[in-house]
Formats: C-alpha cells, sequence, structure tokens
C-alpha cells in the first residue's frame, strides 16, 4: 500500500517534479520487491525495500518539489513504516528448496 500511495503522491499531497518523479518511481520499485519477496526463496529481496525507506526519508530533504515540512514529514513516516515492514523475518514454511535452503532468510 505505500508504493501504490507512493505513486499517487502527486495528486495527494501536490509535490512537483523532481520529488513527484522520484515517489512515482520508488512506489512502483517499492511494489514490484514486495511482490517478487513474497516467493519464500526471494525473501532477502525486501531489505532493498528498507533501502527504498531509506531514500524516502531523505528524498524530500535533498530535492526540490516537495509539499514544505508536512510532505517532508510524511516523506519521512513513509520510509519508516517501509523500514520496519520489511525487517521481519515473518514464518517458514514447511517445504524445502534443495540447495536454496541456506538462502531462505
Amino acid at each position: 500500500m505505500i508504493g501504490v500511495f507512493l505513486m499517487f503522491s502527486r495528486l495527494v499531497l501536490g509535490t512537483e517534479p523532481p520529488l513527484a518523479d522520484s515517489d512515482h518511481l520508488v512506489g512502483a520499485l517499492v511494489v514490484t520487491v514486495a511482490v517478487i519477496a513474497m516467493a519464500e526463496v526471494a525473501r532477502p529481496l525486501r531489505f532493498l525495500n528498507a533501502a527504498f525507506g531509506l531514500w524516502l526519508i531523505a528524498a524530500p530533504w535533498l530535492m526540490d518539489g516537495g509539499t514544505g515540512i508536512t510532505g517532508g514529514i510524511v516523506g519521512s513516516v513513509l520510509g519508516a513504516l517501509l523500514i520496519g515492514l520489511s525487517l521481519p523475518r515473518g514464518r517458514r514454511s514447511h517445504e524445502h528448496y534443495g540447495s536454496w535452503d541456506r538462502f531462505v532468510v
């Protein structure tokens, strides 16, 4: 949901390029990585979303096009949420993936 919200940040928050373009791109990447990381052997990709969360925290303060302090706060909150949601490991299924088992984190 965070990625989808980011893709509509221009409409919801009134951001302008280049920040709006950054939010749109990162939103699409967040959704893509989250869907790929649903596969148990691709779980480590969730840490990539944590990196995107760090960018979301920094972007409003580094790029033009934000809506003032409100945009910075929203970006920071969404980034922190994305990092927090990307870190938990989750339950592992009873299935085994041969030599790939060591990569399931």
